[in-house]
């Protein structure tokens, strides 16, 4: 069974050595009403309990709840195997996707097909307002489309078919980046003529439910 916080008040006040009437009259209510609130015949209005709260050196949230308000600027405690943990499986999602890009086409058409992307080098787990597209989506790439920069593409290199936001840094050079900030190292830079690379445009996607 669960402690009403007037219980919390009592055993407060009396580790303090603090009585009703006193508690009252600091914060300016009759006896009366405040021995109402604590037999939970009414509940006081939330400046009265913060009152309350303030006579007793606590806070409401540990009235309401019996636990302390965590500190809102405090840094959460972060054990270095967990720092290592994380760092290793990043790791190893980038050799995974430096071997695999995870493009697979599905169905294709005279000016579109479709791919599905198999890793989640392409979202921002930091931003929701970025375009997205989650790891099992499947993706409509229009190839008579002209390229803008900005845009996501999908270009072939080394053989690999890869999904990038272009970036255009002169007549011949060229970025090509992943959405997802955890894998900076998937950065292509590339020197020469974009259209030699270009297989489409990325213009629309399914999420899988």
């Amino acid at each position: 069974m669960s402690t009403h916080w007037t219980d919390r008040v009592k055993q407060k006040a009396k580790a303090l050595k603090l009585t009703d009437a006193q508690i009252a009259r600091e914060i300016g209510c009759s006896s009366a009403l405040y021995s109402m609130w604590m037999n939970k015949g009414r509940n006081p209005k939330l400046e009265k309990k913060m009152a309350i709260a303030k006579v007793l050196d606590v806070s409401v949230h540990w009235l309401d709840t019996g636990e302390e308000e965590p500190d809102p600027n405090a840094l959460p405690v972060i054990s270095l195997d967990d720092i290592n943990a994380f760092y290793e499986e990043i790791n190893d999602k980038q050799k995974a996707i430096q071997k695999d890009s995870g493009v697979r086409f599905i169905q294709s058409d005279r000016e579109s097909f479709l791919i599905r992307l198999d890793n989640d080098s392409m979202i921002d787990p930091t931003n929701a307002e970025k375009v997205h597209i989650p790891t099992g989506s499947t993706v409509q790439i229009d190839q008579e489309m002209e390229p803008t920069p900005g845009k996501i593409v999908l270009i072939e290199l080394d053989g690999q078919m890869l999904l990038r936001v272009w970036q255009r840094l002169g007549a011949n050079q060229h970025v090509f980046k992943v959405i997802n900030p955890l894998y900076t190292e998937l950065k292509i830079t590339y020197t020469g003529d974009f259209k030699e690379l270009y297989k489409g445009t990325a213009v629309g996607f399914s999420c899988p439910l």
